[in-house]
């Protein structure tokens, strides 16, 4: 019996496999960040109250990660990341705040590539997709449909709209 053929087909099966998943490693991930349009939110947490998305980027894939290291890291640049006290201020962050956004809180939502998470006291906790809306509220200003990354877009480029 000759097993080579059965052996070139298996190692070209294993081959097209590997770099397909180092192409989707490769690619960037789309971060968005969403506020609760619930008062009581910061008291009770999510629970299915409307939301309206606030900051939309991309991480470039050398910062790929987990989604919690993720999440974690979004949460620091809506939180510090425009402070020069935490470092080099980043330009996403900056705008963040220049367009009147509050810091992120327990009941806000970031997603990344379509996953959402909430955040807790303590964590994040997976969740739906949220019912969103486009509603401005004190210390919340939403996205225009513009203001989204596309593909092609440097998420840390200071000429950049997102």
């Amino acid at each position: 019996m000759n097993i080579r053929p059965f052996r070139h087909r298996l190692a070209t099966a294993f081959d097209q496999y590997r770099h397909m998943l180092l192409r989707w490693a490769r690619r960037p991930v789309t971060i968005r960040v969403f506020h609760n349009l619930n008062d009581r939110a910061l008291l009770v947490g999510y629970q299915g109250q409307p939301v309206a998305e606030v900051l939309a980027y991309r991480e470039p894939p050398t910062s790929r990660s987990r989604d919690v290291d993720l999440v974690e890291s979004a949460f620091q640049l809506c939180n510090v990341g425009d402070d020069p006290e935490f470092g080099q201020p980043d330009p996403r962050a900056v705008r963040y705040r220049h367009r009147g956004n509050r810091s992120l809180s327990i009941g806000d939502i970031v997603a990344v590539d379509g996953r959402f998470y909430a955040c807790q006291r303590i964590g994040w906790r997976r969740i739906p997709q949220p019912r969103q809306l486009n509603e401005r509220r004190h210390g919340t200003t939403p996205l225009h449909r513009d203001q989204r990354p596309t593909p092609e877009t440097d998420p840390r480029s200071p000429d950049t709209q997102h």
